[in-house]
Formats: C-alpha cells, structure tokens, sequence
C-alpha cells in the first residue's frame, strides 16, 4: 500500500511540475510574441509578475538604451541558449505521437539535466519563500504580492495559509551581451554540412 501511495504522491508532483512548465513556457511565448503576459498567464502566476513587470518598466535607465533593446530580447537569448546547449526548440517542436513513453521519458531527462545547467549557468535562482512545503507558512508582511493564493481563498488577504510551492525569483542575471550586429530572431541558425 505504502508504494502504491508514494507512486500517486510522486504522479502529483510530476503533474505540478510539468504544469509549471508549461506555464513558464507560455509565459515565454507570451511574451517572445506580443511583447508581454497574457492576462491568463498573469492571473496564473499571479501578482508578483505584474510587479515586477511594472519595476521594469520603470528602470531609471536611460530612454536611448530601453529603445535599443526590446523586452523580448532577453527572452529569445535565453531561449537560444537553451536549444544551443540542450536542443530545447528541437524537443518542443518535434512530433513525440510515435514514439513511446519510456523514450519520450528517457529524452526529457538528459533534456531537464542540460536546461537545468544551462539555466543555473545564467540565472541564479532564489525561491520566494524558504519554507516546508506542506507546512503552514505566514504571508511575508514585507511584501505580501510575492504569494498567490489558491484554494479557498477568502475575500479578505488570509494571514496565512499551507505551501504548496516556494516560488522562485531570479537573484541574479547574467547574460552574455548582445552585439548590435546580433539578430536575436534567430535562434538557431540551419545547419549545413558541406561534403
């Protein structure tokens, strides 16, 4: 029983992440494409990306440098890092319908090593809460729009509530630079073998 019980725990987990996955995928896409979230993925991640959303836009940073680079940049560099170092795009854009589950699973897994490392390598990643999950954790009172709230949530902000997911912020970013002569729609050039 014990097994059996730990198999659904370890599917539940499995499923929330894939879901997260899916979400910052969107997220990305969202962005990649018009230039910001869709409300749907906002209402989905909640009110700490609208935040730091507004923080951007209001980046002291001279109006000749915002004009120079779009939002979206970012996103295709880092986009591009991820199919360079771990054939990302190739993954997602490949047709999986033929193939089965335990191939499908054996790629996603050097896949997740490799965007793992890759991620870590640019990002370094914080979560928003250092707490248990599954245990009852307060609201920070410093800032309580880095919690989204779900379940039975009551009109008025609760105090509190279980953790179901830390959250992550990124600490730091560091990407390599663009040049001006960068074109950062391309994010990964055709490839020719000359024989």
């Amino acid at each position: 029983m014990g097994g059996r019980d730990s198999r659904s725990v370890s599917s539940l987990t499995l499923e929330r992440t894939l879901n997260r996955v899916l979400l910052a995928f969107r997220y990305f896409f969202d962005v990649l494409t018009h230039g910001k979230p869709s409300d749907v993925v906002l209402n989905a991640t909640g009110p700490d990306t609208q935040l730091a959303d507004k923080q951007l836009a209001d980046d002291s940073a001279p109006a000749t440098d915002r004009l120079a680079t779009k939002a979206s940049d970012g996103a295709l560099q880092i986009l591009s890092i991820l199919q360079r170092d771990s054939r990302l795009l190739d993954f997602l854009m490949e047709d999986v319908s033929s193939y089965s589950d335990s191939q499908i699973g054996a790629a996603a897994r050097v896949l997740h090593d490799q965007c793992r490392d890759s991620v870590s390598h640019y990002v370094s990643l914080q979560p928003v809460i250092d707490g248990v999950e599954g245990a009852f954790t307060r609201v920070p009172a410093a800032n309580p729009e880095l919690v989204r709230f779900i379940g039975n949530v009551p009109a008025q902000t609760p105090s509190g509530g279980v953790l179901r997911h830390k959250g992550w912020r990124a600490a730091s970013v560091e990407l390599p630079p663009l040049t001006p002569a960068t074109d950062v729609s391309v994010l990964a050039p055709a490839e020719i073998e000359v024989e």
